[in-house]
């Protein structure tokens, strides 16, 4: 498992909405269930109708105070703002679809750049990874808070080129990231402009480029029932994660998106690229211009997108057949894809999601008994306690980002036993050592990592860095 791969794409068939008075008794009851245990505090549904009548459902709290959720409530929507930058992209770059990026970034001396077009990088097919080899936040918890111009510039520096004959379809942050700095060099706009004016073009006057509209008017981002922190996108990362809205304007964005984009219109989508990714119809699921696309049957096809951050999940869908949308946005780090697939089709089985053992761990950290959680991990495991090393990531680099580093260095320890063989869980372990200033044992860590993972030059730069520590 890599955990910065982990990129949870969920399907919809095509199938009946519900109506317009009531959600199916099975939907309501399962969403109150995780509202209640936690999984999901709140949760926010929206549903676009075929009359173009709109429906909105809301369950659970916002924040401490018990606030509750309406269709105007904000949440982080992470990376379904991709979709708003594929269609920036249709607007700005359509006559350099084919174009090279050493267009776009002349002062970067890196022939890599030669084999990577503007097409490639909207669709994912280019070949850049997910995140940057040098991508090195300074708070995992809130990744994207330190990105700049100025590093991305650095990352093309160093980007590896890839043959044509290599290039598959790849999910990328750090592609989306670069395709919005392009679109910035080539228009002289910066994200402000082009997003604020296709924010007001689409009429989606509640939508907001960054957290200025203040925190206290954000739902409480949580995980694993803590409260979690806030995602702060910066620079070109901006484009690959950082609007906040609400189902009442996604819903409008969809009409908008209806109106204003081919490939939302009656009629097959042609040239779709396959992902790799099995779809629970007929073929694979696809992807075309900042949408996933699933070909559930011969002539049905649906469109949708997922988006997540440190404390929000977000999902968006729209089935071409019955004109039917449906927008979900929680306050937590679980994905509700499942229930907008029930919503689609009836027939969709709901996952019914259970605490695993970081909740408990979560519980213990939040009361302050923290002395032994490698033994606590061990003992609910035992019992059969739910595990899910991914939730056990999330609640490290959390401690970790607060300086809690007697915790989260005792939750690394977890997941150097799970996954001995993943470099990414030997890079947190050093810098678990590192910052409790073990610098000989750093060093061993980072060691480690870079031999599951020699292509990583950041490692190297951590090696010498405890090295030095250690000797001085």
């Amino acid at each position: 498992m890599k955990f910065k791969n982990i990129v949870n794409l969920l399907f919809i068939f095509c199938g009946l909405l519900v109506s317009a008075q009531d959600l199916p008794e099975e939907i309501q009851q399962e969403i109150i269930r995780r509202t209640e245990l936690e999984i999901n505090p709140g949760i926010s549904l929206g549903i676009l109708l075929p009359s173009g009548e709109t429906m909105y459902y809301n369950f659970g709290e916002i924040n401490d105070s018990g606030k509750k959720p309406d269709s105007l409530t904000l949440y982080e929507i992470g990376s379904i703002t991709k979709t708003f930058t594929a269609f920036l992209v249709r607007q700005h770059l359509v006559e350099y679809l084919d174009t090279s990026l050493s267009h776009f970034f002349p002062e970067v001396e890196n022939h890599a750049l030669e084999n990577i077009k503007i097409s490639e990088l909207r669709n994912h097919t280019s070949g850049v990874p997910r995140l940057s080899n040098e991508f090195s936040p300074q708070d995992w918890s809130d990744p994207y808070n330190d990105y700049s111009k100025e590093k991305l510039l650095s990352e093309l520096q160093t980007l590896e080129f890839i043959p044509d004959s290599l290039k598959t379809w790849s999910y990328s942050n750090f592609g989306y990231g670069i395709l919005g700095r392009a679109m910035e060099k080539k228009t002289g706009k910066d994200f402000e402009r082009l997003m604020g004016e296709l924010l007001k073009k689409a009429g989606l006057k509640n939508t907001y480029l960054d957290h200025s509209v203040g925190e206290e008017n954000i739902a409480q981002p949580t995980n694993l029932g803590l409260r979690n922190k806030f995602w702060h996108f910066n620079g070109p990362s901006r484009y690959a994660g950082a609007l906040i809205s609400n189902t009442h304007d996604l819903l409008n964005y969809l009409k908008f998106r209806k109106e204003n984009n081919d490939i939302f219109k009656p009629g097959t989508i042609h040239n779709t690229i396959p992902t790799g990714i099995k779809n629970l119809g007929n073929s694979e699921l696809n992807f075309k211009d900042g949408w996933f696309v699933m070909k559930p049957g011969r002539n049905s096809e649906i469109l949708i997108h997922n988006g997540g951050t440190g404390g929000f999940t977000s999902f968006i869908g729209y089935n071409k057949n019955n004109q039917t949308g449906v927008v979900i946005l929680s306050n937590s780090g679980k994905l509700n894809d499942d229930i907008g697939l029930k919503l689609m089709l009836p027939g969709f089985p709901l996952k019914k999601p259970e605490r695993t053992i970081a909740y408990e761990l979560a519980d213990l950290i939040e009361s302050g008994k923290t002395e032994n959680l490698v033994d606590a991990y061990v003992s609910l495991k035992a019992e059969g306690f739910p595990i899910n090393i991914v939730n056990i990531y999330w609640l490290e680099r959390l401690n970790f980002g607060n300086e809690n580093w007697q915790v989260s260095d005792q939750l690394s320890d977890i997941m150097v036993e799970e996954l001995p063989e993943d470099w990414e869980v030997w890079d947190i372990k050093g810098q678990n050592y590192e910052s409790l200033t073990m610098y000989e044992k750093a060093e061993e860590a980072y060691q480690k990592a870079l031999e599951l993972n020699p292509k990583k030059r950041t490692l190297k730069l951590k090696i010498e860095r405890n090295r030095r520590k250690a000797n001085n």
